[in-house]
């Protein structure tokens, strides 16, 4: 194998090496999401981020078999009224817990073709930007309001 050849694979190994490394570095606690006992209303997902790594990340996309199509929202605070808006990521502080929880940060999922049931079990697939694709699965449970 000649230098170049040599070189390369090398960056290869040590890319593959570095991305599992940080994938691993990322765990997923306690997730859970609410009951939608309509089929076709829309739901929430909540869990925890914590960060065990040097390098921030961003939850990007959150897709599910159950969701026509699942948004990252957060909920603020503007002139006395709260507000859920639509947002392009999640950030992902190094070092740190990240809550997707109510009353923040949460994933919003619309157009479920299946309804969720108290006990159910709701799969998800969430994209890092840094980490990459993780596969959870939430639990439906009923909580209070803001409970988190």
């Amino acid at each position: 194998m000649n230098k170049i050849a040599k070189f390369f694979l090398s960056v290869f190994v040590v890319l593959c090496f570095s991305s599992s490394v940080l994938a691993e570095g990322l765990t997923i606690i306690d997730p859970w999401a609410r009951p939608v006992i309509i089929e076709g209303r829309p739901g929430a997902a909540y869990f925890i981020i914590r960060n065990d790594t040097a390098m921030a990340d961003k939850l990007v996309k959150a897709t599910s078999p159950y969701a026509g199509r699942i948004e990252l929202h957060v909920h603020k605070h503007e002139n006395g009224v709260m507000k859920m808006m639509q947002v392009s990521s999640i950030p992902v502080a190094a070092h740190a817990i990240t809550s997707v929880s109510p009353g923040g940060y949460h994933l919003m999922m619309f157009d479920l073709n299946k309804k969720l049931a108290l006990g159910d079990e709701l799969p998800l697939t969430l994209t890092f930007e840094q980490a990459g694709v993780m596969n959870i699965s939430a639990k439906i449970l009923k909580k209070a309001l803001f409970q988190k």
